[in-house]
């Protein structure tokens, strides 16, 4: 999941990153909005390239090496997971205080937990526990904490979180009992697919779009013109292109309109040359 990251001037000034080539000063951009709260991500060079570079010819796993080369990441294997680690991130980022813990342990394989009060969304303390404890996601209430300086940036509130409760988010099995599929499932889009119903009607809801317009043939209209991508996305996004794509043909469709009719007119007509129809010129 992307979310917003600060870009410091000095960035473009840095002598050190202007030795790398064009794209992989881009990359190390991107990397930030891919990285969790503790500058790390899975180290996974064909899904950066499809969030990243999706219409690009950019080689993602050399611009990585590059970057790892110069200092700028670190790319680790611990405890059976493979992780690319921004270096500085924490120094540079304020990541805001909603922003999920990070899943993916550090170089001696330990994981971050920010303790939050119930209902509290602003990191209080911290702990270190191993990727390997199993209650490193148990979180006890603590005390009110007081406001950081790392809320900077806006909350990201991306469709597919905006109609699942919080409290849900970190509960998998809930939300596809709820929704009947996980909304978060990466899906290519194929000519089979149909979209979930009670996440068809919460996105539509939304919308301001009635049920009813969600026809088979305009389904069907939509799956074609996706299926011959290869695109991947979560079902909770393709719901989401499927009703702006039926909103944008409900706007399109109020837009045309018919051509005036001419009306037969009682009055003469002495712009017209009917009269002379079948006339005969005698010379």
């Amino acid at each position: 999941m992307a979310r917003s990251r600060n870009i410091k001037p000095g960035l473009f000034t840095n002598e050190l990153i202007a030795e790398l080539p064009p794209f992989d000063r881009l990359l190390f951009i991107g990397l930030w909005c891919l990285a969790d709260r503790e500058g790390r991500l899975e180290d996974r060079p064909k899904r950066i390239k499809m969030e990243l570079f999706p219409c690009d010819d950019y080689d993602v796993d050399a611009g990585l090496s590059r970057l790892a080369g110069a200092g700028f990441v670190s790319r680790y294997q611990v405890e059976g997971f493979s992780v690319i680690e921004i270096d500085n991130f924490q120094k540079h980022q304020n990541p805001h205080g909603s922003e999920k813990d990070s899943v993916l342990p550090d170089k001696d394989g330990y994981l971050t937990v920010n303790e939050r009060k119930k209902n509290v969304v602003l990191p209080g303390k911290q702990r270190k526990v191993h990727v390997r404890a199993q209650e490193f996601n148990v979180n006890p209430p603590l005390e009110p904490v007081n406001p950081t300086s790392n809320n900077a940036l806006i909350p990201d509130s991306p469709i597919p979180d905006s109609l699942i409760p919080e409290e849900d988010q970190h509960n998998t099995q809930h939300v596809v009992e709820e929704f009947g599929v996980d909304p978060k499932s990466p899906t290519e889009m194929d000519l089979e697919w149909k979209p979930d119903d009670k996440l068809l009607k919460a996105y539509a809801k939304r919308m301001g779009i009635p049920v009813g317009l969600f026809t088979e043939e305009a389904t069907a209209a939509f799956v074609c013109h996706y299926s011959a991508s290869g695109r991947i996305e979560t079902q909770a996004a393709w719901v989401s292109l499927l009703v702006k794509w039926v909103k944008r043909d409900v706007a399109t469709a109020s837009n045309v309109r018919p051509f005036p009719v001419k009306h037969q007119s009682s009055e003469p007509d002495f712009d017209s040359t009917a009269w002379a129809e079948n006339l005969v010129v005698r010379t």
